[in-house]
């Protein structure tokens, strides 16, 4: 078995990413083997696992890793999961129907033997197609990969990545995207019947778990965050298989799907009124447990975490350049960004900011007070939620814009291009460590740079903001 990286906190960004893609690459290759040898029934839940957790973490470390991974090759890393799924999620309803059969009469059996083969059936169908897609593409995916995390610690060598961001920058910059998206999504399950968005929490929740676990033996409390994590995936997993089966039990035991099991009746009946009675027990726990003021202690735990991966009153002052493009680089027009609506309160010597941010089907809010002028400003930034922006962004009327972002990260900088969506304008900014540091223009943006109008206040975007 692959052992867990750790000590990842003090190396470059980049470096710490690839620990853990290699990683999760090497755990899914030793499912893969499992799987060739058959007869291991959690082989394949792990090759799924290792694929998911893979992904996520090329998606967390996405700025470090971009010369590396493309979107593309991460949807093939998400197709390649979602390939293996039906098998597994059957498996698990076949465990929870073989637990409940003791307390079945003679007359409801016959639902019971039903229901039963029409799932074994799909399990085989769907074990067979996930063992031929994981013998196949992930061992072409593999390979290629690897090859471009080589490139990219080659590249590094020359580039002045050591030099850059460490992995305990990069995991407190996403701390409080990953948590403020989960808190949203739990304010917007009320009842058992909001499927949707308890699926879409438990994604989220699992990951939050997926980027703290690389560092859960070196940093305090890390550990039991995922913990804590791993318990709301399992609530909400559960409720959700439930929710998974009452459905297709619902949809067998309609009269057009053949009329003559009538004998069947009973049984599907049965089966149906237990799984509402765990879905009602499920939803109180997860009530109890998460749901309204019952997540505040957790996400204050996340952000004590982040502070201590960080320096809360260095990340308080922003200092950077920026620069007036001539268009989109087209290198960008096919990779991953987010999708920005910003709007101004009314004000003159304080201007708050609201945004909202669009990524990869998720949304979030913050709000923001920026000071000063110039390369160096004081940027004073928290979380809000969605009903918070609803009532202030109806004030921001006329003073508002909208772009598209993309990060890239190069020489150990992050550099941030910003297509504006609502005029024909592009720009592209440069967080640094420090006023002394000259950033130099990569290659790839050169050639469309006008000028820089850092403090050129037509630039601005709370001037620009109409």
């Amino acid at each position: 078995m692959a052992r867990r990286p750790s000590g990842l906190l003090e190396l470059p960004a980049y470096e710490g990413a690839i620990h853990i893609a290699r990683f999760y690459l090497d755990r899914a290759g030793q499912a893969v083997r499992r799987l060739e040898k058959r007869g291991d029934d959690e082989a394949l839940h792990d090759f799924r696992v290792s694929l998911r957790r893979l992904r996520t973490n090329l998606q967390a470390w996405e700025p470090y890793l971009a010369t590396a991974v493309s979107t593309k090759l991460r949807r093939r890393i998400r197709d390649l999961a979602a390939s293996t799924g039906s098998g597994r999620d059957v498996e698990v309803h076949l465990v929870w129907l073989d637990a409940q059969s003791a307390d079945l009469s003679l007359a409801e059996k016959a639902g019971f033997e039903w229901l039963r083969s029409e799932l074994e059936t799909l399990r085989e169908d769907g074990y067979a197609r996930a063992v031929e897609q994981a013998t196949t593409r992930f061992r072409k995916l593999d390979r290629r990969l690897r090859k471009r995390l080589a490139r990219l610690e080659m590249a590094a060598l020359g580039g002045g990545l050591n030099e850059g961001a460490r992995f305990a920058e990069a995991v407190e910059h996403v701390l409080p995207d990953y948590a403020q998206r989960l808190d949203t999504l739990l304010s917007r399950v009320h009842s058992p019947g909001d499927v949707r968005e308890g699926h879409r929490a438990r994604i989220r929740a699992k990951h939050l778990r997926y980027v703290l676990e690389p560092i859960a033996d070196d940093v305090a409390d890390a550990s039991r965050l995922v913990t804590r994590l791993q318990e709301l995936q399992d609530l909400l997993g559960d409720l959700h298989d439930a929710q998974l089966l009452s459905a297709f039990v619902a949809d067998l035991g309609r009269p057009a799907n053949d009329p003559a099991r009538t004998d069947a009746r009973a049984g599907l009946a049965r089966i149906s009124g237990w799984l509402a009675r765990d879905q009602a027990t499920l939803f109180q726990r997860l009530r109890e447990t998460w749901l309204g003021d019952r997540s505040a202690e957790f996400f204050a735990d996340i952000e004590d975490l982040r502070e201590e991966l960080g320096s809360k009153d260095a990340s308080e002052v922003e200092i950077e350049r920026k620069y007036l493009l001539t268009g989109l680089p087209p290198f960008l027009v096919d990779r991953s960004s987010r999708e920005i609506a910003q709007g101004y309160l009314p004000g003159s010597r304080l201007q708050e900011r609201v945004r909202r941010v669009r990524w990869e089907g998720e949304e979030w809010y913050v709000r923001t007070v920026k000071v000063g002028s110039g390369i160096r400003r004081v940027e004073l930034q928290e979380d809000a939620d969605r009903s918070l922006f609803e009532v202030l962004w109806p004030l921001t009327s006329g003073r508002r814009v909208a772009k598209r972002r993309y990060r890239v990260p190069e020489a150990g900088l992050i550099w941030e291009i910003d297509e504006f969506t609502d005029r024909e304008l592009v720009l592209a900014e440069v967080e640094l460590p420090s006023e002394d540091v000259a950033p130099e223009v990569p290659e790839w943006l050169e050639p469309y740079v006008v000028r820089e109008v850092t403090g050129d206040a037509e630039y601005i975007n709370v001037n620009l903001a109409c």
